[in-house]
């Protein structure tokens, strides 16, 4: 985590007395150190005495961005949702939510956790040659999401409008990027028609989906937890979105370090068959997730590939992986 130091909060910010009031009520005059964790208005404060940190999320005022405002506002509601499933304790949980106050632009405010995230454990993977660690914690990620989906599967069909609402807002944004051709994104936008015409991904019953499974929102604690975080983009959707995003960052985690475009396909399976054994008939899960993986795991490189930071040449290839991905699916039955 990058974090740069911003000095201590002030007596005078409104936020200084939520702290004191709502977290820290048995601490005498509490010092909150500050950092800033993120370029998206994310902040540490940890309390000098006790050493326990809080994480701040906020939003501007003045955002003209009404559906980013609203989605970064709804994620106090679905921590708390997401814990009256079950998932506020050990081994399996999300961040705890502890405040929100819209009037100073605060729309979250919950504990922080102390941990590695997957991408550490990717990092050392492909480094330091340490694949145990990798697929321990991918067995974890895969149970987590495994119960995640489980305990709140629903009796509805899942509603494909917002998948493909989600896939021509990227394709159009790479079109605009210049990563895809006006071509290109014509070609991806029949491959999605076709992919979402198809049985296979209009049958399964929804579930609640994390919605943004990357791997720095999953943290795995000293204490053999793993811990969610970020859950804005939570939602009903297919449980495969969940899954296809995980392989789509995998696969990226890999091409993108080792430029090798084959390194990630065991882990891929690894974390399938570790998905899968969950299930009464893993065999036939297995299978069930592999046909419709293609198309998130497609949708999860463009999304990538909007990415700026990465070079030029590497978007537009992680863009062709996607469309390969996509025809590939098409094929298997």
């Amino acid at each position: 985590m990058n974090t740069s130091y911003l000095g201590t909060l002030n007596y005078s910010d409104p936020l200084y007395e939520i702290l004191l009031t709502q977290v820290f009520p048995d601490v005498r005059e509490p010092v909150f150190h500050v950092d800033r964790i993120s370029h998206r208005r994310v902040f540490k404060y940890t309390e000098e005495k006790s050493r326990i940190a809080i994480v701040g999320k906020f939003f501007r005022l003045d955002d003209v961005k009404q559906e980013r405002v609203l989605r970064i506002k709804r994620e106090y509601d679905n921590l708390h949702t997401i814990r009256r499933y079950g998932f506020d304790a050990h081994p399996n949980f999300v961040v705890r939510p502890i405040s929100r106050e819209e009037s100073i632009g605060l729309a979250l405010a919950e504990e922080f956790i102390q941990g590695k995230d997957l991408d550490y454990y990717l990092k050392k993977a492909i480094y330091r040659g340490d694949k145990d660690s990798l697929r321990e914690r991918l067995s974890m990620l895969a149970s987590f999401l495994y119960a995640l989906h489980a305990k709140t599967k629903s009796d509805n069909t899942v509603k494909l409008n917002s998948a493909f609402s989600y896939f021509l807002k990227i394709v159009h944004k790479l079109s605009k990027q210049n990563v895809i051709s006006g071509y290109e994104m014509n070609q991806y936008l029949k491959l999605a028609d076709k992919w979402l015409n198809r049985p296979v991904l209009q049958k399964p019953k929804d579930v609640i989906v994390h919605g943004d499974a990357t791997p720095t929102n999953f943290i795995f604690t000293g204490g053999g937890d793993i811990v969610a975080i970020d859950l804005e983009r939570m939602k009903n959707a297919d449980a495969v979105l969940d899954i296809g995003m995980v392989c789509g960052e995998l696969k990226h985690a890999f091409l993108w370090r080792t430029g090798n475009p084959y390194e990630a396909e065991p882990f891929i399976r690894y974390f399938f068959k570790s998905y899968a054994s969950h299930f009464p008939n893993p065999k036939k899960a297995f299978m069930e997730i592999t046909v419709r993986n293609p198309f998130y795991m497609a949708l999860t490189e463009l999304r990538i590939a909007r990415n700026d930071y990465l070079g030029w040449d590497y978007r537009k290839m992680l863009a062709h992986e996607a469309m390969e991905c996509l025809k590939w699916g098409l094929k298997v039955r």
